[in-house]
């Protein structure tokens, strides 16, 4: 009977740190959502298949061959961000990419994220008061760690990204 009672306390206490794990990758994606993250890299992506486009421009490869090596984008852009979450966990706790959710999903974050030069003086000072406050404070003091981290992630990814699709298109018999 001891046995079953610490078996099952066990199991609880993995759950709860497994649930407490989803939550935290969970909000940092969100938070990447949220603050433009997201986008730059939707965007690499695509610039990254321009770019091969003209690496590859006289080997003729039919559009359709393009849709569908372009069909990688969303599984990698899932695996963007959840090697981001990795960069962000070294910085910062859950409650604090709270708090950066919390002020992006406001009109002030918003607006910054979406334009900058547009923000109205409302939004200035909830942006001033927000880099004011701890965890405005925080994401200063973390950012050059945090540049370093994301941008070896980001290198790493865009490397493997590129292999994988011109690995793809040798396979297929396309050479530069």
């Amino acid at each position: 009977m001891r046995n079953y009672f610490f078996t099952t306390l066990l199991v609880f206490f993995f759950l709860g740190i497994t649930a407490q794990e989803t939550t935290y990758v969970e909000d940092t994606m969100k938070y990447l959502e949220l603050n433009g993250t997201s986008k730059q890299y939707d965007q690499a992506v695509d610039q990254l298949f321009v770019m091969l486009k003209q690496q590859y421009n006289g080997a003729n490869i039919p559009d359709a061959t393009w849709a569908e090596l372009e069909t990688v984008k969303p599984q990698e852009l899932i695996k963007i961000k959840s090697l981001l979450v990795s960069a962000y966990r070294g910085n910062f706790s859950q409650e604090e990419v709270q708090e950066m959710i919390k002020f992006y999903d406001s009109p002030a974050g918003r607006q910054l994220t979406a334009d900058p030069t547009a923000m109205s003086q409302e939004q200035k000072d909830a942006f001033a008061l927000f880099n004011q406050s701890e965890i405005g404070q925080k994401i200063q003091t973390s950012k050059e760690s945090l540049s370093r981290m994301v941008s070896e992630v980001s290198e790493l990814w865009s490397r493997d990204l590129y292999k994988n699709i011109t690995g793809q298109l040798k396979a297929k018999g396309y050479s530069m």
